[in-house]
Order: C-alpha cells, then structure tokens, then sequence
C-alpha cells in the first residue's frame, strides 16, 4: 500500500560541472521507496540490545546444530579420574632442570583423588616420564624413551614426535612400552613432638608419585606434612594404640598425635621393552641424568571421538545424519592415557565434560520454547477465536475454564500434572510430555487477550463486509481477522519462550523433568544443589549462565520487535 511507503532521499548525486558562464552546480536526487519491512528492519536495527539479542541467539541455534562438531567428547562417557575437575589449564612453557623451551599449547594429565595424607578430595596435574637418561656406576649411560613419543619412519629411522624442542635423541637408547617410576612410602606420626614412623614402608610402582613440581625427579624424594583433624583421627583409631613403645587409648592417642607426616622417595626405574620384558635400574647402581616428562598437543580438527566399530559409544554425526569423525578442538592422546582431558569448563561427578554437555543439552532448552510455543499457539488461538467471534454461550464456557486453570498457581499446578504422571519415562517421552504440560499451561491467558481483540475486531467494516458478502466464518476469522493481529502474536511469542526455557529448567532442576544421563541445562543445575559441591566445583553453576543469556536475549528482541511493528517508530 502506498501508505506503507517512505519516500526517502538517499543515493545523492552531484554533478561537479563547471560551466564557463559560472552558474551553480547542479544536484541530482534519487527517489527511494522502503517497503514496510525494511522499515521495519531499520526499526528494529536501531535498538542495539535487540541486535546483541539477535546475534547471541544465532551464535547458540548455530551451536546447538554442530553440537557434535563442537563437543570435544561424548557428553555421556564418564570418567571417575576427572571427577569435578577443574576447567583445564592450557600450557605453552615447557620446564625442566636442564630445559626450558616454548612449545605449542599443551595439556598435562589431571586426576581427581582422595589424598591419603588427610583423607580430603583433592584435584592437581601429574607427570608421566617420556625419556629418563641415566648414568650407570660403570660410567655406561643409557636413555629410556616411551615409544609413544617417537616415530619410525618409512627406513627404520627413529625420529622425535613428542619430544620437547631442543632435546635429540641420545646415541644410546631403548624403546619402552612405559615407564614407571619405583617409590618408596613412610608413613610417620608426630606423638609428643617426636616423628615415629607408624606403618611399613612400601614400594610402589603405580602409585601417582610426582606432580609438576618435579620433586620426585628432581630431588628423589617428596615431603608433606599435615596436621588435619581428619588424617590424625585415621591414624588414631587405626594405629594410635601402637605407636612407638606405648600402649595408649584412641583418644589419648588423638591428643597427643599433632601431625602426619608422608615421606615418598624414588628408589628406581621399571620399564618393558617392545617384547614386554620387564627391567629394572636401581638408583643405588645409578643415576638420573636429565629426563623429560610427556605433555599432550591441543589441536584443531581432531579425531577425538566418533563412529567407531570397536567402540558403539563412541558415536558423532553432523545434522544427526552424517557420520563425524572429526571435531572443531581437542587434545591429542597419543598414547590413550586415561588421566589427559581437555575440559574448558570442567567436568562433573561423573568425569563428564561440562562443555560438551552443555552444548547438547541446548538441543532440549533452545527447541522446547519453539514447539511448545507451537502447540500454544494452536490451542490459544482455536478457543480465543471461538470465544471471540461467536460470543454466547462458547464465550462463556470455554473463558470460565480459561479462568479456573489462571486461578490455579502456574508452578504447582506444573508439578501436579508431572506428578500424576510416570517418572521412568525415557528421556525422549519425558521431553514431549514437558512440551505438552507447558502449553497446556501456557494458552488459557493467550486465549483471553485473543478473544478480547478478536471481539474488537468483528466490530470492524471490513469483517460486516465480509459476512454480508456472505464468506464463511472460518474464511472471515483466518483470513481477514487472525492476520491482523500478527503483530500482537508475533511479539507475545517472543516474549514468552523464555518462560517455557525457565519451566522445564525447573521441572528438570527438582528431577521431575529430563533426567540423567540425558543432559539439558536445567537437570545439569541439580549437582549444585550441594554446598559442598559449589564449594568444590564452582563451574557446575555455568549451565544457569547459559539460560540467564538465552533467557535475556529472547527478551531484547521481543523489546525490539514491540518497536519494530509501532507505525510510530516507522517514521
């Protein structure tokens, strides 16, 4: 329509003329006419919140498709060496005692434990060694290297594949399947002042000795000392009654035992050859040279996890479709080591990478708002322009159902249609079931501001032409009525997905919504019901992040499409 359109001046042009006889320039201008949606769009580009609205919603749906692309693990497989793992630190500096070199980023390998020193769960890098040059009293040197970090080229020559920079291979070397550092435990209490050592000492082999302080390696021993409550009262009930020369009661062993003490001292080296042949150097026949400990490449368009014939869970696909074997970044486990994770926002109980979940579980929250939106819509609709332009005894009925269920407080009248309802539902029901309950929810207060500008409407000539003209009542409401009310529709719309974002993060967050090992942001919230676990594990919170931004961004574009459709705005 011809009222629907702006004349603007744009495109100027100016012809720089120079006439001899000196008259002005002349100024040409270009007539441009703007539908009403571009200016609708220059409406809607003026309100930056709702641009900022607009892009953050783009990057998530973007996100949520590649969701297998951009997960670096499976968001299902568990690993109880990473349980509430901190978020992974990325390395670039690479040090030892007589090397220190820049390296491309790099992880080292994590574990989460409980210290047997005070019984506490505790969480710190460790060093798995990759060569270990030693000297032997006969004045022989030898270098121990794990195969994993070398490569054999296509003439038999060995060359270094995981080696820091500057370090060669030595003239003298063997391979090893692994090497394992041989360690001997002391346990000592503090009684009176006094240290008495209060158990046997032990070699250990597999035990997580050396941290990325070196001590181990460096010094040959490692102390640490602690006077937790915790670890004297273990000691105390298991060993206070025979410390020393004394024979004493627990808990005068408690009072008198102040603290504990660990000692751990490296005794030798274990290795096996390609054969599996076990050897092994003691450190009384000789002696640590230099070393160099394994570090683990982060990397882009790596094979991490995918279709695997040996491995069914190991399953990716792009548009749930396309097989995928590689994804966006992850870290290069060489060797398979069960303690090398890239988690860039942690990990849960479970050992669970958090991003990876998150990104899946945006596959339930971002889509839940747009179909259950759907199926209000429909409902709010049908009954609101029933109610509207019938009247009567329909209008009656169906807005008093409309009130009784608005009566009714949202959220508990949420829990009792989930409550009636099974709760060993597969995750893939529970999802629709969710959808469902929210849009039953969702339509009685649609319903009544349809129907309310639905009987405005009818008072209109256009709809008196209509039904003079004879034209059905489905063809008068659909389409002549319905369409003039998009603009309500459209901007209500918007503004209410969050609420159905919110509903099932709720549902899910008390576990009466989607349920492990199935993730949406929601039910990931529920491990930080515990303050222990926040205390612990603070990243855990980081889903609540994601449906604050969501929930935030839904709300500046709905601000700006309210201003986009104002014919006040179009100027």
């Amino acid at each position: 329509m011809a009222e629907d359109k702006k004349k603007l001046n744009q495109n100027e042009s100016v012809e720089h003329q120079a006439p001899a006889s000196g008259a002005p320039e002349s100024v040409d201008f270009e007539e441009v006419f703007l539908t009403r949606g571009q200016l609708m769009w220059r409406a809607f580009k003026k309100n930056k919140l709702a641009m900022f609205g607009m892009w953050v919603l783009i990057v998530m749906y973007i996100a949520m498709i590649f969701a297998d692309f951009l997960a670096p693990y499976n968001p299902f497989t568990q690993n109880l060496n990473h349980s509430l793992k901190k978020p992974t630190t990325v390395m670039m500096k690479y040090k030892v005692e007589d090397l220190k070199t820049t390296l491309a980023p790099y992880v080292l390998p994590e574990v989460s434990y409980i210290d047997k020193l005070d019984y506490s769960q505790n969480f710190r890098s460790m060093l798995f060694p990759s060569r270990i040059k030693v000297k032997l009293n006969d004045g022989r040197e030898i270098a121990i290297i794990d195969k994993h970090v070398v490569e054999q080229k296509e003439d038999g020559t060995i060359v270094p594949k995981y080696l820091p920079k500057g370090r060669k291979l030595d003239d003298k070397f063997v391979l090893a399947e692994g090497i394992k550092l041989v360690v001997r435990t002391i346990s000592y209490a503090q009684i009176d002042g006094q240290w008495v050592q209060y158990n046997d000492s032990t070699e250990d082999v597999e035990a997580l000795v050396f941290g990325v302080d070196n001590a181990i390696l460096e010094k040959g021993r490692n102390e640490r000392v602690t006077t937790s409550r915790t670890a004297r009262s273990f000691v105390a009930q298991n060993e206070g009654w025979k410390v020393g020369f004394f024979a004493m009661s627990e808990q005068e062993a408690m009072e008198r035992l102040t603290a504990v003490k660990l000692e751990q001292e490296l005794v030798g080296i274990k290795y096996y050859d390609t054969d599996f042949n076990e050897y092994e150097i003691s450190l009384d026949e000789a002696q640590i040279v230099s070393y160099d400990y394994k570090f683990y490449p982060v990397k882009w368009f790596i094979r991490s996890w995918g279709p695997d014939k040996t491995d069914p869970e190991r399953v990716g696909y792009l548009f749930w479709v396309i097989p995928l074997h590689y994804h966006l970044f992850g870290v290069d486990n060489y060797d398979n080591n069960q303690y090398v994770s890239l988690n860039i926002f942690g990990a849960d109980r479970f050992g669970r990478d958090v991003w990876s979940r998150i990104i899946f579980a945006s596959r339930i929250s971002l889509t839940i708002g747009f179909i259950g939106l759907f199926v209000t819509l429909i409902l709010s609709l049908f009954f609101g322009a029933l109610a509207g332009y019938y009247g009567g005894v329909v209008d009656e009925v169906i807005m008093r159902f409309c009130e009784i269920l608005m009566a009714i407080p949202g959220f508990y009248l949420l829990l009792l249609l989930r409550a009636v309802l099974p709760v060993d539902l597969p995750s893939s029901q529970t999802y629709m079931l969710l959808i469902f309950i929210l849009a039953f929810l969702g339509w009685p207060g649609r319903a009544r501001i349809i129907r309310g500008q639905i009987l405005a409407e009818r008072q209109r000539e256009y709809v008196e032409a209509a039904i003079a003209l004879g034209f059905p009542d489905t063809r008068i409401m659909w389409r002549h009525i319905i369409p003039n009310l998009a603009t309500y529709i459209i901007v209500s719309s918007t503004l209410s997905i969050p609420g159905y974002i919110l509903g099932e993060a709720g549902l899910s967050y008390l576990g009466l919504g989607i349920r492990e090992p199935s993730a949406s942001w929601g039910n990931m919230l529920t491990a930080a019901q515990d303050v222990y676990i926040l205390e612990k594990a603070p990243w855990l919170l980081i889903p609540g992040a994601f449906i604050f931004i969501v929930v935030l961004a839904f709300n500046f574009i709905g601000d700006g499409l309210r201003d986009a459709f104002d014919p006040r705005a179009l100027g």
